[in-house]
């Protein structure tokens, strides 16, 4: 008969000892391991207490739902600032969910009996205007002692510490801690907790954080209340990030508007400084992979800039980069301009000072400062946004400025035809400091006349008012010859500079597009690109829109570029080309004139008659790049339009052989010492192959001249293929590549995998351009050798399961800085039969090969597509093997991996070796009491109340691992369902033959329905990391009594079946098992409590098992509830009961014997 539950009350000890609590300090519960969810599966031995209203949740990415106007709840976790990152929170929004309705979260316990001074830490979050309260409780031994800490209201967008000290429960050995949210007045009160602690402490409260001015840096908890304080005359500004989950994408800058001066810069993290009271201010937020940082896949990242407190701007939703100007007056931002008129006399009354001004008719208009200053004046118009304007000294980035070029001595004078409805943006500007106002006026001087008649040799593009008479026929000798572009010589030799440059990782786009040749620290040589058209004719280019055929937007930035603008050489005394630079035409347009009038602005761009374009020395990628370059003699050589194609209305140069601009220098100082040159006399002639000065002819791969050979044309078709990108992973796998001038794509000196992503690259950008309108046949993707080690981006491989009995070893890859296009490695300790894809975003498009008998593994992306980024190691590839040839797998070396631009990135192997002589397979099955439905089937209400956690919990309840333990649930697994759906974690003990309490090896697996237990992979035999031989086997559960073989069983890298459901598997001990009824044996439940390294079973007296039960609901309610993944629950259907049906406390009764409840029995392991 059970034992009525008033005997039981009546009948507790007084002191209920430790259940399964943790004994290793600090603890520290940041809840990764806990499964996102509503309440999802939490942490091991962490609930949710029943008789309240509402659960705690396990949450990332926000409470907001995807909405950034939802201003309550977490952003991103506490542990790492991001949305990935996990924590537990309450849901106020919810039906039902407000207001003030109570929601419990029951921690683990802990044994703190060995904390001199112990304490619980823990960081909250309380964001919005309805907010409730957070108040924590202590538990010990079944005593509760209420509201030992609360807080209430709004407490802000970040998250802040609580701290209780724990020195009133000194010594208890099973301490809880209930964190109780009561929800507010509505939906804007959503609360949660993260990072929650137990250690000894010695308590240090104050404030943390350097930027503060009462920074302490003994401080070990933070009471709030740091202060930011700044001197009279200055402003605070602050910014704060939490990122999405691609951290290392972000970077900012805050500068001085008036001028650039960069005043911060960060990356993932924000920060808090000082600015005068008067700085005009803009910031600027990056994403490297253009995608901001607030994305429905990515996660919903958000960034805050304040002023003295005050929020001036909240975002996350934009491409690479957003911009926002604050604390500005009239005039001070491009973003604040002034409004100004044609015919009218402004008067900047501050320099550097903005106007916008548009056009009212097409027509040549004059901006001009002439008449009106007698300072030095300069003037800048942009047609482009304001946040696409890099600010300069210089002329450079401008659309049209004038520096006392315009004929007016020290004032500005810009000339040019504009458009109608045409914004410009007007910048005001002095040299040195010699005005502190300046006034300027804009004049029309009449529409644009000119030949409109697209089919006579003056047509003229700008012209919106035909010309009476002036139109030439082709071929009529009055006929301008037409446009001549050439690099002015002395504005190159005049601006030589050497100086270094840092390209950061995030500057991904400096090393693809060739600015430079890597990342890190460069040495540079400066220069000044001018480009003169000294011929008859303008060299029209046109818009994007209206000329898209001279624009290439196949490039790193994805801006329209106009790609035949220069090109910088460095010939050596061989004149053997070394291409150190490159230079896109972002806007190609009319800088000044020596005799003609400009026209051409970014919005319609082109050099006209008579004028010039120029890229200053101080503009990024204006530079050759002599990093890796030796000491030595050589030609610096600048070409424009080097391969002589016709402007957009097809009118072709005059002259091409004057498209150069050539200076001799001399560099000193070999790579990794100091850097330095001079102007030197004495370089060898520049001739191209056939001996014509700067001649475009060049060597084929073969080293003939002008040959008709392509780099890469492996199967010798004449074409660049998929297919040769094909015939290079057949080479590869066959070990018969061999690196020549036409094989190595990317100079390396060897064939791997890169090569022939490629030329897969190579073919895939063709195809897209070939789709896009084009007069530029430039191809600079299909030109080799290219290519560069990506630092940034770092992929790593290691072994994620390996199943004897199938023959197989599965490779994970973890890839979260980039997405992947190619992968090429060595394994060891097996020979090869197959290599299958296991990432489902990539099936049919990442196709492997292996070497049939031999080692190599190859896998690529041949069309377009590449593997996303994840952030974990996730399944890449399969390996079916015909045997195992060493005592270890390895992965024995990568020789490439390629991410989707078809750059090598950092290649790194995790955890790449298995030990198969030391590693054994078994296909064990058992049934556990607790969950037993009978018919040899158990129920899986931990599964289906998604409370199974990711990872093994043996570890965290104190369970000795041996080779063992961390443990991890594969992907999908959980989705199962029928036999094999999972019930629970079990643990595996492999011990010695002739001393089976000695624990040789251990592994966690998982438990099916009908009792197999798995690998972590839900299918595959249970591998144990030892060597082949006799053991002792036992399985454990954490609540369950554990069980082992009587005798040694013989175990090998094939697997041994040991079924301890039946009777013919003789056990240890007496009564190991309990006899389930149909000839079917199973584990005894009811052990809540583990006593040792052998635990046994009581229903009273001291550290029995009942009590544990009763703690966990509450001793003063014991008809209360508690939801979660539990030790106290003993029938594993995911709630902890002490009365009622079902409860946990009954099977504890039975089976110690319900007649004699004071009955003990005895766990059957040595």
């Amino acid at each position: 008969m059970l034992r009525p539950t008033s005997l039981v009350l009546s009948t507790l000890v007084a002191t209920l000892c430790a259940a399964q609590c943790v004994t290793s300090f600090p603890s520290t519960q940041n809840f990764t391991s806990g499964t996102v969810g509503t309440p999802g599966t939490l942490p091991s031995n962490w609930s949710n207490l029943g008789g309240d209203d509402l659960n705690w949740n396990v949450d990332n990415n926000g409470t907001n739902g995807g909405n950034m106007s939802i201003a309550t709840g977490p952003i991103g976790d506490h542990t790492s600032n991001n949305t990935g990152g996990k924590y537990m929170y309450v849901e106020a929004d919810a039906s039902g969910a407000t207001p003030g309705k109570t929601a419990i979260l029951q921690s683990q316990c802990w044994n703190i009996a060995g904390l001199t001074s112990p304490y619980l830490t823990f960081w909250y979050h309380m964001r919005g205007t309805q907010m409730g309260s957070l108040t924590v409780d202590v538990d010990a031994n079944g005593s509760v002692t209420s509201n030992v800490w609360t807080q209430s209201g709004d407490h802000g967008l970040k998250w802040r510490q609580g701290w209780v000290n724990l020195a009133p429960w000194a010594g208890q050995t099973n301490l809880r801690v209930r964190f109780r949210a009561i929800t507010g007045t509505g939906a804007l009160s959503d609360i949660a907790i993260d990072d929650v602690e137990v250690r000894s402490l010695t308590p240090v409260p104050g404030c943390p954080d350097p930027l503060a001015s009462n920074y302490n840096g003994a401080v070990n908890l933070n009471d709030g209340s740091c202060a930011y304080q700044c001197p009279t005359g200055q402003k605070r500004v602050t910014i704060d990030i939490v990122n999405d989950n691609y951290a290392g994408e972000t970077s900012w800058t805050l500068k001085n508007s008036a001028d650039g001066t960069l005043l911060a810069s960060g990356t993932s993290t924000g920060t808090s400084l000082c600015v005068p009271t008067s700085t005009c201010l803009v910031f600027r937020i990056n994403d490297s992979a253009g995608d901001g940082i607030w994305h429905n896949s990515y996660g919903y990242g958000q960034y805050w800039v304040y002023l003295d407190g005050a929020l001036v701007k909240q975002g996350g939703q934009f491409g690479a980069y957003e911009e926002t100007s604050f604390n500005c007056g009239p005039g001070q931002t491009c973003a604040t301009a002034l409004t100004a008129q044609t015919g009218v006399v402004y008067t900047a009354p501050m320099l550097e000072y903005w106007y916008d001004w548009t056009p009212a008719a097409t027509g040549s208009y004059t901006i001009t400062t002439c008449g009106l200053n007698s300072c030095d004046t300069k003037l800048w118009l942009y047609d482009f946004a304001c946040g696409s304007i890099n600010l300069s000294s210089g002329l450079e980035g401008s659309t049209f400025a004038d520096d006392d070029l315009g004929g007016c001595g020290t004032q500005a004078v810009i000339t040019a035809n504009m458009p109608a409805g045409q914004t410009y943006h007007i910048r005001v500007g002095t040299n040195g400091g010699s005005c502190s106002t300046a006034s300027f006026r804009i004049d029309f001087n009449g529409a644009a006349v000119g030949c409109m008649d697209q089919n006579s040799c003056n047509f003229d593009p700008l012209a919106t008012v035909a010309c009476s008479g002036c139109c030439l026929p082709v071929g009529d000798p009055a006929c301008p010859e037409g446009p001549d572009l050439t690099i002015n010589q002395n504005a190159l030799a005049n601006s030589l500079s050497i100086t270094t440059v840092n390209i950061a990782p995030s500057d991904v786009c400096a090393v693809e597009e060739g600015c430079v040749k890597g990342f890190g620290t460069r040495n540079v040589i400066r220069f000044n690109t001018r480009i003169d058209n000294i011929g008859e004719l303008d060299y029209y280019i046109g818009s994007p829109t209206s000329q898209p055929g001279m624009f290439d937007t196949q490039n790193c930035h994805g801006h329209a570029h106009y790609s035949g603008y220069a090109d910088y050489l460095l010939f050596g005394q061989d004149n053997e080309p070394m291409p150190v630079g490159f230079k896109n035409g972002y806007c190609v347009i009319d800088v000044g004139c020596f005799g003609g009038t400009s026209h051409y602005g970014c919005s319609n761009m082109g050099i006209s008659a008579q004028c010039y374009d120029q890229y200053g020395s101080g503009t990024t990628c204006n530079w050759i790049d002599i990093t890796d370059v030796p000491a030595g003699l050589y030609t610096l050589v600048l070409r424009t339009n080097w391969a002589r194609r016709p402007d957009a209305l097809g009118r072709h140069e005059t002259n091409y052989a004057n498209n150069y601009g050539a200076v001799c220098i001399n560099i000193t100082g070999n790579p990794g010492e100091p850097r330095g040159f001079n102007v030197a006399t004495g370089c060898t002639p520049v001739v191209d192959c056939l001996n014509q000065p700067y001649g475009s002819a060049l060597p084929d791969c073969t080293g003939a001249c002008n040959g008709p050979v392509k780099t890469g044309d492996v199967n010798e078709n004449g074409a660049q293929e998929i297919s040769d990108a094909q015939m290079y992973v057949n080479m590869i796998i066959g070990n018969d590549a061999t690196a020549t001038p036409c094989t190595d794509l990317n100079d390396d000196g060897v064939i791997t995998v890169t090569d022939a992503a490629l030329m897969a690259n190579c073919n895939n950008r063709q195809a897209n351009h070939d789709q896009q309108p084009h007069l530029v046949h430039y191809h600079p993707w299909c030109s080799f050798p290219r290519g560069y080690l990506s630092i940034p981006d770092t992929v790593d491989l290691t072994i994620g399961a390996f199943d004897p009995n199938g023959q197989y070893v599965d490779i994970w890859v973890k890839n979260s800085a980039c997405r992947t296009m190619g992968f090429e490695f060595t394994m060891s300790g097996l020979t090869i039969q197959s290599v299958t894809n296991l990432d489902p975003q990539v099936q049919g498009d990442l196709l492997w090969a292996g070497a049939l008998g031999g080692t190599k593994v190859v896998g690529i992306c041949y069309n377009d597509s590449s593997l996303a980024k994840h952030t974990g190691f996730s399944p890449l590839c399969r390996i079916n093997y015909f045997e195992l040839t060493g005592a270890q797998i390895c992965i024995a070396s990568i020789q490439d991996i390629v991410n989707n631009g078809a750059n090598n990135v950092v290649a790194r192997i995790v955890d790449g070796c298995l030990n198969t002589g030391n590693a054994v397979a078994a296909d064990i099955k058992v049934l556990l009491e607790g969950p037993y439905q009978g018919a040899g089937m158990m129920d899986d209400a931990l599964r289906t109340a998604s409370l199974v956690p990711g990872a093994e919990p043996y570890t965290t309840l104190g369970f000795t691992q041996t080779g063992g333990g961390g443990e991890v649930l594969g992907a999908g697994v959980l989705d199962v369902v029928g036999n094999n759906a999972i019930v629970d974690w079990v643990l595996v003990e492999l011990r010695n033959a002739q001393s089976p309490a000695q624990v040789v090896a251990t592994r966690c697996g998982l438990l099916q329905r009908d009792g197999d237990i798995v690998s972590v992979d839900g299918m595959g035999s249970l591998i144990l990391p030892a060597v082949p031989g006799s053991y002792h086997v036992a399985v454990r559960h954490r609540n369950h009594f554990g069980v082992m073989t009587a005798s040694p069983v013989v175990l090998s890298g094939s697997s041994t079946a040991i079924d301890f459901t039946q009777t013919g598997t003789a056990t240890w001990g007496t009564d190991a098992r309990k006899n389930f009824g149909g000839g079917l044996w199973g584990l005894w439940s009811g052990n809540t409590r583990r006593d040792g390294n052998i635990s046994l079973l009581k229903y009273t007296g001291g550290n029995n098992d009942r009590d544990p039960i009763l703690v966990i609901v509450g001793s003063s309610t014991p008809t209360a509830i508690v939801a979660g993944y539990s030790s106290e629950d003993a029938n594993l259907n995911g709630v902890v009961k002490y009365t009622g049906n079902g409860n946990d406390r009954d099977p504890i009764l039975v089976n110690v014997g319900s007649i004699l409840p004071n009955g003990i029995r005895t766990e059957q392991l040595p």
